[in-house]
């Protein structure tokens, strides 16, 4: 088998030489570092990506599937992105059991692709149907939750669900949480509006992370009960952060760090699925119609309510060293392995036998340049 060999400085700044043959790491050797060396870093990771290039995960069918999770994964891939949730938003219920049957039935047949696709992120449709609380979701397709009707769901996925948001505050949320959180499956709470007591209910009964915090809320709330300050105070609690420059202020990120510590907070894009599309105005399924302006903002039209975010989550590890003054080592971490160890995605190491998995890229005067990203065995980089 024909060998490849990347050299690059890690995470924790040894410089290293990896050899790579038929999609998995053969030696992983010290060498003498030299200015021209790029980084070579674990795998972005996201836990919240709807979609891209006009797919989007909560819209797939059998006729669509394999293509749209092709495209959008090698669009993930070029921005460095190789683990991913894929999420489904809000939805008729019909058309998300046809999503999630259709993730599976393409994922149990290629390998490469299962790879990528760690799980599916369930954000839709146990959220709040309250204006505001409720976001750009459409609140003819919101439900109160419902066990038996998510666990088909996760059923016919090849119960791939991995993570399941809910809105505690909603009759009958507490003891679908429990039951979550007893089946194995990571909850988050969001696009919602729960006093402190409820939240505090919420983790005790196994609610772990926060849905994109300070996002999915009402432009306008009351000073002290809201649900900002029961999030940053309950110590059970993970916060996701959008990490695009549009969705959180940077002083919003630094009061959530200061609070949680690093180590509790990780970013996602919230990725929209016309990311990487160019500016217009775009129709959603289940979501209501979108306009993207040419600095990448994505709202819903005519309201300043936002509507995901056009960037991927390497964006993210910009946002947190440019405006946050977080150190590139520590933003690197809150997009990669700090989401999946939250979440339970092994990421692969550089060690003999681990999967051919990395990125290499640069990080100089503020900006990131992914040079390509390896995925088992495979390089992927940006067309010129």
């Amino acid at each position: 088998m024909n060998e490849r060999f990347y050299e690059g400085i890690t995470l924790d700044n040894r410089a290293v030489r990896v050899a790579v043959s038929g999609g998995k790491i053969i030696s992983c050797s010290p060498v003498e570092p030299h200015g021209d060396l790029p980084r070579l870093l674990p795998l972005l990771v996201d836990l919240q990506q709807n979609g891209a290039l006009g797919y989007a995960f909560n819209q797939l069918n059998g006729d669509n599937a394999r293509e749209a999770l092709s495209a959008i994964g090698e669009h993930l891939l070029v921005n460095g992105v190789g683990r991913v949730l894929a999420t489904i938003p809000t939805a008729p219920y019909e058309v998300l059991k046809t999503a999630a049957r259709s993730i599976g039935e393409v994922l149990d047949a290629d390998d490469t692709l299962d790879r990528l696709y760690a799980g599916i992120f369930h954000e839709g449709v146990f959220i709040s149907p309250d204006k505001g609380w409720r976001g750009g979701h459409k609140p003819e397709y919101i439900l109160a939750p419902q066990w038996e009707m998510f666990s088909e769901l996760n059923s016919l996925s090849g119960s791939r669900v991995k993570l399941v948001n809910v809105a505690p505050e909603v009759p009958g949320a507490l003891k679908f949480i429990r039951r979550a959180a007893d089946s194995g499956i990571n909850v988050a709470i969001g696009h919602c509006h729960p006093d402190a007591e409820t939240i505090r209910q919420a983790v005790k009964a196994g609610a772990r992370m926060v849905t994109h915090f300070a996002n999915g809320s009402a432009p306008q709330i009351h000073r002290f009960k809201n649900p900002l300050w029961g999030f940053l105070a309950e110590e059970g609690l993970a916060l996701g952060l959008v990490g695009d420059g549009f969705h959180l202020p940077p002083e919003v990120t630094c009061v959530a760090m200061k609070v949680k510590g690093h180590e509790r907070c990780f970013m996602v894009s919230d990725a929209n699925m016309f990311s990487g599309c160019v500016p217009g105005i775009y129709q959603r399924i289940g979501g209501l119609d979108c306009q993207i302006e040419e600095n990448g903002f994505i709202h819903v039209v005519g309201e300043d309510i936002l509507a995901g975010a056009w960037f991927q989550n390497n964006r993210s590890v910009e946002y947190l060293v440019n405006y946050c003054k977080v150190d590139f080592e520590t933003a690197w971490r809150m997009c990669s392995t700090i989401p999946a160890e939250l979440c339970g995605i092994k990421l692969p190491e550089l060690s003999c036998g681990e999967e051919a998995g990395f990125v290499l890229a640069d990080f100089k005067n503020g900006s990131l340049s992914i040079r390509k990203t390896v995925f088992n065995g495979i390089e992927y980089q940006k067309q010129n």
